[in-house]
């Protein structure tokens, strides 16, 4: 007997895509800031001598800025 799309749907859930609690993934959806911009702040940070922690705080508190061209003025 075969097993019609409807019928699977019903036999195999789908999966969702739920980050891993305290990982870089959900601390950026929690805030609203892209990942990887979060991750270029943070390795940028890291660089600078600051450590891994206290580098994703910092990152986080700062706010997200205009994105792309500035628009001309008139």
């Amino acid at each position: 007997m075969k097993i019609t799309s409807h019928e699977q749907r019903l036999l195999v859930p789908r999966r969702t895509n739920v980050p891993v609690a305290g990982s870089l993934n959900a601390k950026a959806i929690i805030n609203n800031v892209p990942l990887g911009t979060l991750k270029t702040r943070i390795r940028k940070l890291i660089d600078s001598g600051i450590e891994r922690e206290r580098a994703i705080e910092i990152a986080l508190n700062r706010p997200i800025g205009p994105q792309g061209r500035p628009r001309k003025q008139d």
